[in-house]
């Protein structure tokens, strides 16, 4: 899992990435080549769940794409040019602001979350 990891974090910086397959399995030795095209090839299903997931939301709380005026970028998945592209394509009015350390702002909200429930004492 760690070294997908670190193929899908090189894929949202470079074109191509590749990955020793005697990591997996010693019996057998080479590279896998993966572009940044094939990647977003493979996740389109994957991509279609979060535009239905954000519309969802979006007609649930009965607002309209194009009232969202600002878009906060988090988490690592926000660092993935497809996500990105997503989420212009939906917000075309908003402000995007993406962070240079989108992971410790998913950490800052949870702390403010938690902070915000009422204790049991």
């Amino acid at each position: 899992m760690v070294k997908c990891q670190k193929i899908k974090e090189t894929l949202s910086v470079m074109v191509n990435a590749s990955l020793d397959v005697d990591d997996f399995d010693t019996n057998q030795e080479g590279n896998i080549e993966i572009s940044q095209e094939g990647f977003q090839k493979m996740c389109v299903l994957l991509l279609k769940r979060v535009k239905n997931t954000l519309n969802a939301a979006l007609h649930n709380s009965n607002f309209n794409a194009n009232k969202i005026n600002k878009v906060l970028h988090v988490g690592g998945g926000s660092r993935m040019p497809m996500i990105k592209e997503l989420l212009r394509n939906m917000f075309p009015e908003a402000e995007h602001c993406i962070e240079e350390h989108p992971d410790e702002v998913v950490a800052i909200g949870a702390a403010y979350y938690a902070y915000s429930l009422p204790s049991d004492s």
